[in-house]
Parts: structure tokens; C-alpha cells; sequence
């Protein structure tokens, strides 16, 4: 199993990650905790804890499941900006859906990931292969080294409550969701897993930044359409 590291000791956003072979204590410490109970208390999740019950999904979280949640820390909420963050917040349709776009039907350990992803590249590639098998299109991918572009590095997608699906892939060894990286993998919980990331993961369609991208524009439009205006008259 290619990860070294874990979760780190709850509460504690400091602590050193937690190696492989200890994973009893943190087990033992979450055994009685559903995911929403876990996020509820953990200090480095304050952010997305607030987020959950902004949306209304602490019941879900809480419920049967299992899930696998994929749990921005507060520092990838910070990565967003204050502003963007407190659009997001008044924002409750867009706020569900990205929290959504982080949950996953099912429960996945960072095991899992893996061995899906390496299958997937595998019947890809064996695929891949067959098609082009003998053709003077290898011969030259060979001598260019093409066969080692996607050495390390297998891909593979879930389908998330949000109805999108995510990359999920792992590099040498480290754990990708999109472009955001599992910094603490497999926190067991009474109903599913969690894997914290270190980016804020935005589903297609969602544009977190158009309001102030867009908000200082209005004067400028309204001049335009004032000038419009002035020189419609002029031609009349």
C-alpha cells in the first residue's frame, strides 16, 4: 500500500500525520463518530463545519450513508478570499452544490482510490494497445518515449451527491481529488470516510467569483447605455 500517512490526531491541525501501522488510536478515537459529528469538532474544519449547516446537510452527514467525504481544511476555504467565501455563504443552491460536489455515495478508502484507478489505466492502456498493436505509430511512441507519459500516475472518476463526477488519481503514491491533494487520508467514521483536501473543489457550472468579477462594472454599462442613448437623439 503506497501511502505513508494517515490522519492526524483529532483536533490538533498541528499534529504530525499519523504513520500506517498506528491507525488503531485514530480508529478507536472516530469508531463513535458519524462524519458530521467528526467535522463538527474538528478544529481544522471549522470553515466547512459552518458551511454544513448552512446548507442543511448536517442530517445527511449524519445519517446512514456510507459516504466518502472529501473535507476542504479551513486553510483551502481561506484560499478562496473572504469575500468569495461570504458570497458562497449567502449563496444557499451554490453553497449545496459544492458541498455535494464533495461527497460521494459509497465509502473509499485511500486503498480503494488506487486500486481503482490503477485498474481503470490498466484495461485504458491494454485497450490502447490492442488497437494499435504492430502499428508503425508504436514504433515511433517508443523510440519517443510516449509509453512512460502516464507512468505513476493513475485516473479514475466517482459520481458525487451533486450529480458531477471527480478525477480521482494517484502519483507516485499521493492521493489527487481534481487538483486538490489528500493531506490526511482514511478518518473512519460509524458512516463512512474521510479524506481531507487542500483545495475547495467547484463543480462545473458554479462560478464562485462572477459577483465580484462582475460588481464593479455597472457604472461603466450604465454610461454606455447613457452615450447610446445621446447619440440616437443626435440622429434623430
Amino acid at each position: 500500500m503506497p501511502f505513508a500517512v494517515t490522519a492526524a490526531v483529532i483536533g490538533d491541525e498541528n499534529a504530525t500525520a499519523t504513520p500506517m501501522g498506528e491507525t488503531e488510536q485514530m480508529d478507536n478515537q472516530t469508531e463513535d463518530m458519524t462524519i458530521a459529528a467528526y467535522i463538527e469538532q474538528d478544529e481544522n474544519l471549522t470553515r466547512l463545519a459552518e458551511a454544513v449547516n448552512v446548507a442543511g446537510l448536517y442530517d445527511t452527514l449524519n445519517g446512514e450513508g456510507p459516504y466518502t467525504v472529501f473535507a476542504p481544511s479551513n486553510e483551502a476555504f481561506d484560499a478562496l478570499g473572504n469575500d468569495t467565501v461570504n458570497q458562497l455563504m449567502n449563496e444557499t443552491d451554490n453553497l449545496t452544490m459544492v458541498l455535494e460536489y464533495h461527497v460521494v455515495d459509497g465509502e473509499y478508502t485511500a486503498e480503494n482510490i488506487t486500486s481503482m484507478a490503477g485498474n481503470q489505466t490498466g484495461e485504458q492502456n491494454q485497450t490502447a494497445g490492442n488497437e494499435s498493436e504492430g502499428g508503425v505509430l508504436d514504433i515511433f511512441s517508443g523510440l519517443l518515449g510516449g509509453e512512460n507519459e502516464t507512468a505513476g500516475e493513475n485516473m479514475s472518476t466517482l459520481t458525487t451527491l451533486a450529480g458531477e463526477d471527480l478525477n480521482v488519481s494517484t502519483t507516485d503514491g499521493e492521493v489527487m481529488v481534481e487538483n486538490a491533494t489528500v493531506t490526511m487520508a482514511d478518518i473512519n467514521t460509524t458512516n463512512g470516510v474521510i479524506h481531507i483536501i487542500d483545495q475547495v473543489l467547484v463543480p462545473p457550472g458554479v462560478n464562485l467569483t462572477a459577483a465580484e468579477e462582475t460588481a464593479g462594472e455597472e457604472t461603466p454599462t450604465e454610461e454606455m447605455a447613457e452615450n447610446q442613448s445621446g447619440m440616437v437623439g443626435v440622429v434623430q
